[in-house]
């Protein structure tokens, strides 16, 4: 999955899961700051996350990430992991 392809994903996760505008989701968008993110944010995200693209993320890691950047880099690093594993 390209990093695009994430992107998007995490635009329509924030969108459908935490009604957050898709316009204010970009890479630089700070999640506290920007998107308005709290705890229970950070919890639906990552459920949603992992049922979306088949994932197992740890909440420790997602709850340093403080962009929309950050999350991008996670997911594509859990993906990394993931094909080496299985490979």
């Amino acid at each position: 999955m390209s990093d695009k392809t994430v992107h998007e994903t995490l635009v329509a996760i924030f969108r459908d899961e935490l009604a957050i505008d898709p316009a204010r989701v970009h890479p630089g968008a700070s999640l506290i700051g920007d998107l308005g993110f709290d705890s229970v944010a950070f919890a639906i995200g990552l459920v949603s996350i992992e049922e979306r693209l088949g994932l197992t993320l740890e909440q420790d890691e997602l709850i340093v990430c403080k962009t929309v950047g950050d999350i991008t880099r996670l997911i594509e690093e859990a993906r990394s992991h993931a094909d080496v594993s299985a490979g």
